[in-house]
């Protein structure tokens, strides 16, 4: 029997713990939800999990320590705050949280590496992961997000569509992404059944180890998101996303890049319900430009398979050489021949490949003998409004040292966007920039 107890004050950073009285010896003390942070301290490390509300401030770097969840509290990160992670650390807002970081053009919130300016690459942390209870398509509803191990904290799904897993405006994500094994990966901005009271809007990922955004299901909606030399993909979707988005910028990593969209249903079960649709408008894919089987992997513009719908308007699809659009296995060429996969008014362009209707402007990569009966659809015809033209926009292929342009310099006219409240009806052009370009002032293009 021990003759003396010792009973521990635990300081959080609001407040410091009562000590217990006799009644109370035998409970074990609540550990510090996050590390203590100092008024005057530069770099605040946070290592343990966040378990109440939390604001992060403008006046302090955090560095991260390790894979930080948010928990049954909401994260606020004020406008000009820096965020850096090390290997293996992220942050991940779980179903019972959420994020509130709102930055401005002026002073943009940003997630980086650790690592010296000069010597930063993709990869050197993990990412920033959102976690909601939209609707998903996986049997039973709830899965657990790639790039962890499995547990409670991970976990996403459920049956509210409009679920709030926070907001990110005017935020870069810089040189991250994780992988835990193959095709179990961290992006740089992952979202696991987020719904629409989510806001993501004005958000750059640089330089990612994966795919630059990847959306798992849920309807949340993304507008004027910033994809910059991913390592892999773009925006990727799958897992029954039905949300929309408007004004999208994808710049593709010349060596190892692969598609600009990378969209399923579901690989395991093609037709499951909610099947992946979103609606997008206002989109410029950007290639490397490079010739044809030049980089460590097909680099194409749209892939779009495993039984994804989708409609995609007013669209910019330039210098992708290996192709340009690929509607690819047989139950996504029967979304697309019954009318719900759909490319109107965008145009497509390529310096490098003939052009031809199966070439460059779209192929079917299916190799089950699926009939494509509506090529004609995706043509450059009265229509759809497709095009095969040059939208003058060689300033956005990556050229080291220099930040690209992707404002067009042809006038290129599209649709008009629907009146919903969500998509703004002015953007009747081609591509995601049209006279006023919203990337300035907050994005940044580092090369390391």
């Amino acid at each position: 029997m021990r003759s003396m107890r010792i009973w521990a004050c635990v300081c959080a950073l609001s407040a410091l713990a009562a000590c217990g009285d006799d009644e109370k010896k035998d409970e074990t003390p609540t550990p510090p939800t996050v590390d203590k942070c100092e008024a005057g301290q530069d770099v605040c490390e946070v290592s343990q999990n966040i378990t109440s509300d939390t604001t992060w401030t403008k006046d302090h770097t955090y560095l991260l320590k390790a894979n930080v969840f948010v928990k049954d509290a909401t994260l606020k990160i004020e406008a000009g705050t820096v965020i850096k992670g090390s290997y293996n650390t992220s942050l991940a807002i779980t179903t019972s949280a959420k994020i509130d970081a709102q930055g401005t053009a002026a002073a943009p919130i940003v997630f980086t590496s650790v690592v010296d300016t000069g010597s930063r690459q993709a990869g050197n942390w993990g990412g920033v992961v959102l976690l909601g209870k939209a609707p998903i398509n996986v049997q039973g509803g709830v899965d657990n997000i790639e790039g962890y191990p499995e547990s409670a904290d991970t976990q996403y799904g459920g049956s509210d569509a409009a679920h709030n897993c926070g907001t990110i405006k005017y935020t870069r994500i810089e040189f991250a992404g994780f992988r835990l094994g193959g095709n179990n990966e961290l992006n740089g901005l992952t979202m696991g059944g987020c719904g629409t009271a989510t806001t993501i809007d004005y958000v750059q990922v640089h330089r990612g180890l994966d795919d630059g955004v990847e959306v798992f299901g849920g309807t949340v909606n993304i507008k004027h998101v910033v994809i910059t030399l991913p390592d892999d993909d773009g925006l990727d979707w799958d897992q029954g996303w039905t949300g929309k988005a408007q004004f999208v910028v994808i710049q593709q990593n010349r060596l190892v890049g692969n598609n600009g969209i990378e969209a399923d249903n579901s690989a395991a079960s093609p037709n499951a319900t909610p099947r992946s649709n979103p609606t997008v408008w206002n989109l410029t894919l950007v290639g490397s430009d490079q010739p044809k089987g030049n980089a460590a992997q097909t680099q194409g513009g749209i892939i779009l398979r495993a039984g994804t719908a989708g409609s995609i308007n007013n669209g910019i699809v330039a210098y992708f050489n290996d192709f340009a659009l690929d509607v690819s296995a047989s139950e996504s060429i029967a979304q697309a021949n019954s009318g719900n996969i759909t490319v109107k008014n965008t145009t497509f362009w390529s310096t490098k490949v003939a052009y031809d209707a199966t070439n460059f402007f779209v192929k079917s990569a299916a190799t089950d003998g699926s009939d494509f009966s509506e090529w004609a659809k995706f043509g450059p015809d009265a229509e759809a409004s497709n095009t095969m033209a040059d939208p003058k926009l060689s300033k956005a292929v990556y050229k080291a040292g220099t930040a690209p342009s992707f404002k067009p310099d042809a006038s290129l006219v599209g649709g008009t966007p629907p009146g919903d409240g969500f998509f703004d009806t002015s953007a009747t052009f081609r591509g995601a920039v049209g006279d006023v370009n919203w990337l300035d002032g907050w994005t940044a293009f580092p090369e390391s």
